[in-house]
């Protein structure tokens, strides 16, 4: 049997001023993960960074939709419930499946 490997990283209700900052500040963050690889790429080896680029978009264009969001929670008075699960799952490039080293997901936690 497999186990996922799935953590809380958001849990829940929070105003909207709340909801904005916690959100925002988790984008904000992923929008400037992708703007310094794309950087480096570009300094490094002037190689392909439209993978980061079209990240970037996605991510901005997902801070628009969040905003309009939060302005609609603020304007109806409301609170906001937010999940946000995050699963990990290994990818073992060697083989076309990972099978090799499915199963030993627990494996990281008996080291020291």
């Amino acid at each position: 049997m497999k186990k996922k490997n799935t953590f809380k990283l958001i849990d829940g209700e929070f105003n909207p001023s709340d909801a904005r900052n916690i959100l925002f500040t988790l984008i904000n963050s992923k929008i400037n993960f992708h703007s310094m690889e794309s950087f480096g790429i570009t300094v490094r080896t002037s190689g392909d960074t439209s993978f980061h680029k079209n990240r970037i978009k996605e991510l901005t264009q997902t801070n628009v939709d969040i905003r309009k969001l939060m302005d609609f929670a603020d304007e109806k008075k409301v609170s906001l419930k937010i999940n946000g699960l995050i699963e990990i799952k290994f990818i073992d490039d060697r083989t076309s499946n990972g099978e090799n080293i499915q199963g030993q997901e627990n494996n990281y936690r008996h080291k020291t």
